[in-house]
């Protein structure tokens, strides 16, 4: 179970805080607002060797790669079109239901 200090307790009890966490975190909080999180380095490495989200740009490029693939030469609908079929689905169920 993580354990959970202030500030000035974690100032006072720095090397207590060490050896508790060698076991679990430590959270430290300042006036009542999360501040630091004290971890072992074997638990920080393994934090570190998870795989990282992609960045923004690793997603444009791969949703254009997938696009492209996708549509394999055929032509998107102009925005318009889309807006104009997307309002003619919604008042067709709103028909429906009164």
């Amino acid at each position: 179970m993580p354990v959970n200090v202030t500030a000035t307790y974690a100032r006072i009890h720095l090397g207590e805080l060490f050896t508790a966490a060698r076991k679990e975190p430590v959270f430290i909080e300042r006036d009542g607002q999360p501040l630091a999180v004290l971890l072992s380095r074997e638990q920080f490495d393994h934090l570190n060797a998870l795989e990282k989200p992609p960045d923004w740009r690793t997603l444009v490029a791969q949703s254009r790669e997938f696009v492209r693939e996708d549509l394999a030469g055929r032509l998107l609908a102009l925005p318009e079109e889309v807006i104009t079929e997307l309002r003619e689905d919604r008042n067709e169920q709103s028909d429906h239901l009164y």
